[in-house]
């Protein structure tokens, strides 16, 4: 006859297990995307930095670089979707974590809808640049959950730098400055790459070493 002790106690380490192994899994897949979406448009903010520095840039290749990075994003997450579908992630955590990012991501399309709407109607583009402060206060936002949940410094460090950079973009656009699209676009594109292109990396191979 098993001893209840034994059982229990092997019950219990079967869970531990299966709750590492699912954080694991969703964490690779969240900071795969996470990191594909800092590239592409880090790229993008990058290259429009060195257009509206006075590098010419022809128009087609202008038009390429507004559209071309999300269309790479769309089928990396799209990839990403289907082959991590069906894997676990029941997690209380996890699924907190996920429906943040993703509720971000919701938020941030609608919010693109919202100001390039009243951009038109203005015939404002200051207007429309208020949409990356926004999406900056929604990435420290999520950020600054996780943090809350997993309770790791450095989650707690990105979302600050998240803040930091709404505060700065805002601070930019109310210089009135001729060169604010140069100083905008810098100080996103170092945002797309250290605050979100890097932490995605950071999941991404940790849950690989994991």
């Amino acid at each position: 006859m098993s001893d209840p002790t034994t059982e229990s106690a092997r019950d219990d380490l079967a869970f531990v297990r299966a709750l590492v192994s699912e954080g694991g899994q969703a964490q690779a897949t969240l900071g795969e995307a996470l990191f594909g979406a800092g590239l592409c448009y880090g790229i993008q903010c990058a290259l429009q930095f060195l257009f509206a520095s006075g590098v010419y840039g022809a128009p087609l290749v202008q038009l390429a670089v507004g559209v071309l990075p999300t269309v790479v994003f769309t089928v990396l997450m799209v990839r990403i979707t289907v082959r991590d579908r069906g894997q676990s992630q029941h997690g209380v955590s996890t699924r907190a974590i996920n429906a943040t990012f993703g509720g971000a991501g919701l938020a941030a399309i609608c919010s693109a809808a919202i100001f390039g709407y009243l951009s038109m109607r203005a015939n404002s583009m200051e207007t429309f640049l208020l949409h990356p402060v926004i999406i900056c206060v929604l990435q420290g936002t999520v950020w600054y959950t996780a943090f809350v949940i997993r309770r790791r410094g450095w989650f707690g460090l990105v979302s600050a730098g998240w803040f930091a950079t709404s505060l700065a973009l805002a601070f930019v656009l109310g210089t009135h400055d001729p060169r604010l699209a140069t100083w905008f676009l810098g100080v996103l594109t170092l945002a797309m790459f250290l605050l979100l292109a890097l932490p995605g990396w950071l999941l991404w191979k940790g849950a690989a070493r994991g």
